[in-house]
């Protein structure tokens, strides 16, 4: 069912009757509480990629750090940016938190896409050729002046490290913006979703171009001759 989501702001006063709620439920088991749960969304990664990319990067294992998340976004909340004003919205969140949710997308899509032998995860400790950190900063829904739905508008910063020097190969940006096509929850989230999936189209790809790059260079240096 699709949520209404024309009043954003949560009142000061409806924190503090949640946290007086909270208080006085402590002495009696957490189960009983009559919070309301919050709906939760994801963002599905790219589609997969019809047939393997054969290229320089196609024999590349490359591993995913965990994203920089800017202020304020760290937060498995649902950003609503007014102007300046930070707000979040009420009775949904992600999955998981923001740094999560961007992580799992960039591995999944770029695994997905076949353009490396494999992509993973920095937590799983995988050996490979490079590194691809990243910042997120934006990931949020923007309502701006005569328009009741808002825009998202997500943007990431990746940095491509080659691990045997810890040296910067390449910085990728990618950034894009998405209109909901209604002020309604499921709407916001499938323009998040188009949104994430530009960026992320655009590193991938853009990856894959610069580890390319980098291996035929390295590949092009000639060998010390072995000394007698």
């Amino acid at each position: 069912m699709s949520r209404s989501i024309t009043a954003m702001h949560l009142p000061r006063l409806a924190v503090i009757t949640s946290l007086l709620a909270l208080s006085a439920c402590s002495t009696s088991s957490l189960l009983d509480s009559e919070l309301p749960i919050a709906s939760s969304y994801v963002i599905a990664p790219l589609a997969p990629a019809a047939n393997a990319t054969q290229s320089a990067a196609s024999q590349v294992d490359i591993a995913i750090g965990r994203p920089d998340v800017a202020p304020g976004l760290d937060t498995s909340r649902i950003a609503v940016l007014r102007g300046r004003q930070l707000d979040y919205y009420r009775g949904v969140q992600w999955g998981g938190n923001t740094l999560e949710v961007v992580q799992a997308l960039l591995v999944n899509s770029l695994q997905d896409q076949k353009l490396f032998r494999s992509v993973t995860s920095e937590q799983a400790r995988v050996a490979g050729a490079y590194m691809l950190d990243s910042e997120v900063r934006d990931f949020q829904a923007e309502y701006t002046e005569g328009r009741a739905a808002p825009t998202v508008r997500v943007t990431i910063i990746g940095r491509l490290i080659r691990i045997a020097d810890r040296a910067l190969v390449d910085t990728i940006a990618g950034t894009a913006t998405h209109p909901a096509d209604d002020n309604r929850m499921t709407a916001v989230a499938a323009a998040f979703e188009a949104a994430s999936h530009e960026v992320v189209r655009t590193i991938a790809s853009e990856t894959a171009i610069a580890v390319g790059k980098d291996r035929e260079r390295i590949l092009a240096i000639p060998t010390p001759p072995t000394p007698p």
